[in-house]
């Protein structure tokens, strides 16, 4: 708690997670409210009463416009935050969570086999991670072997998507946990108080939790950011969270829809607009997912601030802890420990 009072000071942190917290809030109520119903656009005419096809403009039909199909995009946008914001944090913590255990695991107990995972983690990082989980997801996409096409998204689909999109990392961050949990054991204090007959529960409780526990919540933020563009370039590669229909274009073309309307997959939907004489529509998703990362980037700049100001503080803690329990050590006891 005493971390977050501090947080609050930076703008930059507020900022983000307002933005964050208050757009997925939105898009939340208006579930609960309105179901996710996506208002559609009359039949409107110009001056001379010839009927316009969508989709408008947002000078036309205000805020955003419409889609191709007469949709609302600000509705569309409002509907599909929370899955974006929900599906890149629930793959963030998948990837850190399992990663703690098992990186202290391998740190404390392990310590042989923390060598060849290195050299997994490290060969997974010079493959793209785009290609090797498109090449995983392909096939789980409605136009793969495993599900027919035109059928309606399942809950093993989404399993699926948000497990590959978490595995592929857990070997990474597992490593990258491992080193911050050596880097904190070798500590002059926890050294000290391994001599004085502390266990190893102790010492993962008392002395490397302090310092590990801020250093994960860096870890969480930047695979969230992490999340959004993997998402973003699976979008593109028409792989989207939640399933697709296929649905006929303005252009006469069978196109992919995003039956969730995530953003990701709106992003994907709306991608080759971009050279049409409609660009502003795929620019949508992509300032909206823009504008999610650079809040997470400034909450990730505002904590590692933060950090940097209050470890030197947090040291100079653990060591009186320290000192105080060599005071109550018997004079044997202190012997005994300067000895071994």
């Amino acid at each position: 708690m005493a971390m977050i009072r501090q947080l609050i000071k930076y703008k930059l942190f507020l900022f983000g997670a307002v933005l964050i917290g208050g757009t997925f809030l939105a898009s939340l109520f208006y579930f609960i409210f309105f179901n996710d119903q996506i208002p559609s656009s009359p039949l409107l005419y110009d001056d001379n009463g010839r009927p316009l096809h969508a989709p408008y403009s947002g000078i036309v039909y205000p805020p955003l416009g419409t889609d191709e199909f007469g949709r609302d995009i600000a509705a569309v946008m409002l509907v599909g935050a929370k899955y974006t914001i929900g599906a890149a944090f629930l793959i963030s913590l998948l990837r850190v969570v399992p990663a703690i255990f098992i990186g202290v695991f391998i740190q404390l107990y392990l310590k042989g086999i923390k060598r060849p995972l290195k050299s997994i983690a490290d060969s997974l990082t010079y493959f793209p991670i785009t290609l090797l989980a498109f090449l995983l997801l392909n096939w789980v996409s409605l136009r793969g072997i495993l599900f027919e096409e035109g059928a309606p998204p399942s809950g093993i689909q989404i399993i699926i998507y948000v497990a590959v999109l978490s595995l592929i990392f857990i070997p990474i961050n597992s490593v990258l946990i491992a080193n911050e949990v050596e880097l904190i054991y070798n500590k002059e204090f926890i050294a000290c108080s391994r001599t004085l007959g502390a266990g190893k529960w102790r010492i993962i409780t008392k002395h490397i939790r302090p310092f590990l526990v801020p250093q994960l919540w860096i870890i969480l933020i930047r695979e969230f950011i992490q999340s959004l563009i993997l998402m973003s370039h699976l979008g593109i590669l028409s792989i989207f969270i939640g399933g697709v229909v296929f649905k006929e274009n303005l252009f006469g073309n069978r196109a992919a829809v995003s039956l969730s309307s995530e953003w990701a997959g709106t992003l994907g939907m709306w991608w080759d607009y971009l050279w049409t004489s409609y660009p502003w529509i795929a620019f949508i998703p992509i300032g909206l997912i823009t504008l999610l990362i650079l809040a997470a980037k400034g909450m990730l700049d505002s904590l590692e601030h933060l950090l940097a100001s209050e470890q030197p503080v947090q040291m100079e803690k653990a060591v009186k802890e320290e000192d105080v329990s060599l005071t109550h050590l018997t004079s044997f006891q202190l012997l005994k420990a300067r000895n071994e």
